[in-house]
């Protein structure tokens, strides 16, 4: 009944580990992850707009704002002179250009007298750093063993049946089962294949964990034993 648990154990363990490595190969051997950073930097750039659109003189009916800008209504008098309303330095250049040239002549409104001072516009200037960082996944293989002929099972070419057989079998069974090249030598695939169907899959991985855990429960069984030949 022990023997049974025993190797009940040893082949639920490999059926789980032989899940974990078919899900760890479902990447690529090798594969490029790419993940790309993007970073904004922003700076304010003062710029000269240029000068207001205004001219020393012009007039208006109403005015935009601007500071420059002085009110005045003047009359030609005649011979009593002038009034004069509003912005002094206006009126006077109302009169000294000629706006009320005749008795009993008015004007009113607005004249642009102030300078015309530059404005700045702030520009902002976005600069955009792209950082890729590679990252490459490289899964196990299965090791080289020295050349010549290996014992059944024995993959690893150690001279001894163990777990470490068992890892680089299924490891192999996973890697040709999504396409991934694997750098394993024919003797190692003839050591593999245990119950000699020329190919190696989940069969000879059973085998391969019975034959082991009964010689772990000391029961010296052969292979022709363990393959019912």
């Amino acid at each position: 009944m022990k023997l049974w648990r025993k190797l009940l154990a040893a082949v639920t363990a490999g059926t789980i580990c032989l899940g974990s490595i078919g899900a760890m190969l479902s990447v690529s051997a090798e594969t490029e992850l790419d993940s790309s950073t993007v970073s904004e930097n922003s700076t304010e750039v003062k710029a000269s707009k240029g000068a207001h659109t205004h001219y020393y003189g012009e007039t208006a009916s109403d005015p935009d704002g601007c500071s420059g800008w002085r009110g005045y209504t003047v009359s030609n008098d005649g011979k009593y002179g002038y009034t004069m309303m509003g912005d002094s330095q206006a009126c006077q250049y109302a009169i000294d250009h000629g706006y009320v040239p005749n008795e009993g002549d008015i004007s009113a409104g607005w004249i642009w007298l102030g300078t015309n001072p530059t404005t700045t516009a702030t520009t902002k200037v976005t600069t955009k750093t792209t950082t890729k960082t590679t990252t490459t996944t490289t899964q196990p293989s299965v090791p080289t063993s020295k050349t010549g002929s290996l014992d059944k099972g024995d993959i690893d070419g150690s001279g001894s049946l163990d777990s470490t057989d068992v890892f680089y079998s299924m490891l192999y069974i996973a890697n040709t089962a999504v396409g991934n090249t694997v750098k394993i030598s024919k003797e190692q695939i003839t050591a593999a294949d245990v119950d000699e169907s020329s190919s190696v899959d989940a069969t000879d991985v059973y085998y391969l964990m019975y034959y082991i855990a009964l010689h772990g429960v000391g029961v010296n069984v052969s292979w022709d034993d363990v393959l019912a030949k």
